[in-house]
């Protein structure tokens, strides 16, 4: 029997709250916390950041005592919780995926998952967001690295009491468990935006539509970045920060606008 590490955990995704992903983290939950509950989107909300509903409302479908489907994005399944269901009894953790797919470099930009999770960072509780890297293109996931460290990674994140504005973005290599050769710190490191691409499709009437995709880089320049520690196998976790300011340009700045 696995040791309880909090009393009281809360569950977001940006894949939908019926997704493969949460299911498996809802079962690594039970094993972390005494009360588990769920707050997640109804459909799908993948690259929405930290989108919130300011300007529509947003309905919930309250689906047992702990858990809740939200017709809206991560980021306002977290404020729900947080400032609304939770209020009285807020959690001690906000875990948010697994994402089905990867959130690595600037991905974690884009990312629902990552964008749920910082908005309980800014609402003062400590946040962690989980993602699977899967092979490009293949349509399969294997799930078997994020479900054999994901316990372990929470257990060894919590023993560090890293504060709360700070929340930690971890990716699992697309390989078996047995091949994961570690848990490696890492950095979110510069855009690999060089397979962001904009394909035109054609309608049944002859009107263009697009899509977006992405293909990431898989070549090794820096093992600390958080995409090369996975392209090796490592489980990267990357400690982020609301604060974006560039700290040496800000310096330059003021010295230049004096």
């Amino acid at each position: 029997m696995t040791k309880k590490l909090v009393n009281r955990v809360l569950l977001i995704n940006d894949d939908g709250i019926d997704a493969p992903g949460i299911a498996l983290l809802k079962e690594v939950a039970h094993d972390i916390a005494h009360e588990v509950w769920v707050v997640a989107p109804v459909i799908d909300q993948s690259g929405v950041s930290c989108a919130i509903s300011l300007k529509t409302p947003f309905r919930i479908a309250k689906r047992s005592e702990h858990e809740y489907a939200v017709y809206g994005t991560p980021a306002d399944c977290a404020a729900f919780a947080l400032r609304y269901v939770m209020r009285d009894n807020l959690p001690d953790l906000v875990l948010s995926g697994i994402n089905n797919g990867s959130n690595l470099g600037f991905e974690t930009v884009l990312s629902g998952t990552v964008g749920g999770a910082m908005m309980a960072m800014v609402m003062g509780v400590r946040s962690i967001a989980f993602s699977q890297v899967t092979a490009e293109g293949s349509g399969v996931t294997n799930w078997r690295s994020a479900k054999h460290y994901t316990y372990r990674v929470i257990e060894k994140l919590l023993n560090t009491q890293w504060p709360n504005h700070i929340c930690m973005n971890v990716n699992f290599p697309n390989c078996d468990e047995d091949d994961v050769k570690g848990i490696k710190i890492t950095v979110q490191g510069e855009p690999d935006v060089d397979g962001l691409t904009i394909t035109p499709v054609k309608d049944p009437e002859n009107n263009d539509y697009f899509w977006f995709r992405a293909a990431h880089g898989h070549d090794t320049h820096n093992p600390n970045k958080e995409l090369d520690a996975t392209n090796l196998n490592y489980v990267a976790i990357t400690p982020l920060s609301y604060e974006r300011t560039d700290a040496n340009v800000y310096q330059q700045l003021l010295e230049q606008f004096k």
